[in-house]
């Protein structure tokens, strides 16, 4: 061991000093840990502690994102469900309505036409008592003018009526 001394001391090596710079080391190395790096490994503890804790808080508000955006979407779906049964709902209520309106239309033309028909056949019956009038009238004056005289009421009447008789039934 003392060859070994001696070359070390040959290159500067001496072995007070290391053995004094290993006590101050280990001293030093001492004082640090229970001091400085205790506080270093509690800091360091705290800061994993709050990125591990800003993680599941990421991770948190992810999936609260994800649940969200599925609301949301069941939201719109429903609204869209909802949309469609009142288009629905006003497309039925627009064609009975429409409906109606139709059937009101009918019955008042119906209505109308029922009316012209008998304001025609009104016409119509008001008009041949005026043409029977008149043919009698004409039938008169012919008969007046084919026997050259003119016979009482009575027989004028027997007279038009056996006339209108024959015309009606030949």
């Amino acid at each position: 061991m003392e060859v070994i001394l001696e070359k070390l001391g040959k290159i500067g090596f001496d072995w007070k000093m290391a053995a004094f710079n290993l006590v101050n080391f280990l001293i030093l190395f001492w004082i640090l840990k229970k001091f400085f790096f205790q506080s270093v490994q509690e800091t360091i503890s705290e800061r994993q502690e709050k990125i591990q804790e800003g993680i599941e808080n990421a991770k948190k508000a992810e999936t609260e994102l994800q649940m969200a955006e599925r609301k949301a979407q069941e939201i719109v779906d429903e609204a869209k469900v909802e949309a469609n049964k009142i288009r629905k709902n006003a497309k039925e209520e627009a064609d009975e309505i429409t409906e109606n309106m139709k059937e009101e239309a009918k019955e008042e033309i119906e209505g109308l036409i029922s009316r012209a028909k008998g304001n025609i056949a009104k016409e119509r019956e008001k008009m041949r008592e005026e043409l029977k009038d008149e043919t009698v009238a004409l039938a008169m004056a012919a008969t007046e003018k084919i026997l050259n005289k003119q016979l009482n009421q009575e027989e004028d009447e027997r007279f038009i009526k056996n006339i209108l008789s024959s015309v009606q039934n030949g």
